[in-house]
């Protein structure tokens, strides 16, 4: 007889827009719940939610939910908390949301599936497998963009996406560089290890070489090159975290994925790239075709595109 796994603990929305959907608080990191796109449960629809409003985490057999500086503030079981232990059957409101701490269905190891079951036509790819796929595609380039990035002649910096990648995570950890996270305060406390990341990156970094390899092609960050200090770059890109939407409204600016930025630059005016670009020479990604790398400047109001073509390594 197979055993069953131990179940964990989930997050059900029970009202608002997501209401009916559920999301695992996983052991290695804390779930994240907001309206920005950052959160691992986004709810958008939710105006009152704050862009990352509360976290819950695994921490010695427990879940401990965190607020994380929302401004309406978090409840459970309709009492305002900080910081609380949560327990099967709490109610947790943040926002115009609610949800339920739900234990999830213990699975059998071992379990055989149905063939009944089986889907009569092929299920779409994974998220997982397109990622495999586009680091595939990116690795006969990465000893090419390797290079292209050791010559720009301006000290050089990245920003990675630390939630992208648990390996990413591990390299940080490891380096020697100086890194830190873009958010500030109670925030980069407890996000530093699973948001944007801000590294310097010096003549003959192992970093660099590290970060090239394992994700170009895959969207983990972007690179820029900047004369002034590492806290001067920090406090520079954190005012680009939340911009202003047309209607006013604060949002969530993902700008160190190579893909929002790539898009992004080719439409800005004059004074959105004098404020982006300030204390930066250059920006440098990923091209949707992992074979070219992409250098973004700013020259007389205009965003100057440069696309370099990589080598090929057989």
């Amino acid at each position: 007889m197979s055993e069953d796994r131990e179940a964990g603990f989930l997050l059900r929305v029970t009202s608002g827009p997501l209401a009916g959907q559920t999301a695992h608080i996983p052991g290695d990191r804390p779930l994240l719940v907001g309206r920005a796109p950052e959160s691992d449960l986004s709810i958008a629809g939710d105006v009152e939610l704050s862009a990352l409003h509360f976290s819950v985490e695994q921490l010695d057999g427990s879940y401990l939910l965190r607020d994380l500086g929302s401004r309406s503030g978090t409840q459970v079981n309709r009492e305002r908390a900080r910081e609380v232990s949560l327990r099967e059957g709490d109610e947790i409101r943040a926002g115009g949301t609610l949800f339920t701490v739900v234990r999830g269905e213990p699975s059998p190891r071992g379990a055989a599936a149905n063939p009944r079951c089986a889907p009569t036509e092929p299920a779409p790819p994974s998220r997982r497998s397109r990622r495999i796929a586009a680091i595939a595609r990116g690795a006969p380039f990465v000893a090419s963009a390797r290079e292209r990035l050791r010559q720009e002649r301006a000290p050089l910096y990245a920003v990675v996406d630390a939630a992208r990648d648990p390996r990413i995570r591990l390299l940080l950890g490891a380096a020697d560089e100086h890194t830190a996270s873009l958010y500030t305060g109670f925030q980069g406390e407890i996000l530093a290890d699973v948001g944007p990341t801000l590294v310097r990156l010096p003549r003959g970094s192992s970093l660099l070489d590290a970060l090239v390899d394992g994700g170009w092609g895959d969207g983990w960050g972007i690179f820029l090159t900047s004369h002034r200090p590492f806290g001067d770059v920090r406090k520079h890109l954190h005012r680009f975290l939340l911009v202003e939407s047309g209607t006013g409204k604060q949002q969530y600016f993902r700008f160190y994925d190579p893909r929002v930025l790539r898009r992004f630059l080719p439409t800005c005016g004059p004074r959105k790239l004098e404020a982006l670009f300030e204390p930066i020479e250059s920006f440098a990604m990923e091209a949707e075709d992992p074979g070219k790398l992409l250098r973004f400047t700013a020259q007389r109001g205009r965003a100057i595109r440069e696309e370099l073509p990589l080598t090929r390594a057989d």
